[in-house]
């Protein structure tokens, strides 16, 4: 029988986007509506997920129906994002608690240049090989 946990990094995303949510209801005013869907589809997947692994002969009916909610969740959860970005903007450090990538572009860390080794000259074989060989020719 599958683990629970086969959909638990979708399941923490989407808990972790709510609860900032939660936390930040003054800041993002309008937001209700996208985060009551979230939540259902949460409720619903988690549902379907215990139903599958108790079902014996729906389980393909059941797994598809969890993928097609599943992606409507993800949907869900990008507008959701959307939103937050809409209203935060992009130059401030409350993104990282929606699970939002920063403005800051990180530094890359300068190369040192790898000294390469002398190349040793190749030793001249005793016969050239013959590029071109006729039908009769066996080399």
């Amino acid at each position: 029988m599958p683990k629970l946990t086969a959909h638990g990094k979708i399941f923490r995303d989407w808990e972790a986007l709510l609860g900032a949510c939660e936390k930040n209801v003054s800041v993002l005013t309008g937001m209700e509506p996208l985060r009551t869907e979230l939540e259902t589809f949460l409720t619903q997947v988690r549902e379907l997920k215990l139903q599958q692994e108790s079902l014996n002969g729906n389980k393909k009916a059941t797994t598809q129906r969890l993928g097609e909610l599943l992606e409507e969740g993800i949907e869900v959860s990008r507008m959701l994002r959307a939103f937050v970005l809409s209203r935060i903007g992009t130059k401030t450090d409350l993104g990282k608690m929606f699970g939002l990538p920063t403005g800051r572009k990180a530094r890359k860390k300068a190369k040192t240049p790898v000294a390469k080794p002398p190349v040793a000259a190749a030793a001249t074989p005793a016969e050239p090989p013959n590029p071109v060989q006729t039908k009769g020719e066996e080399g």
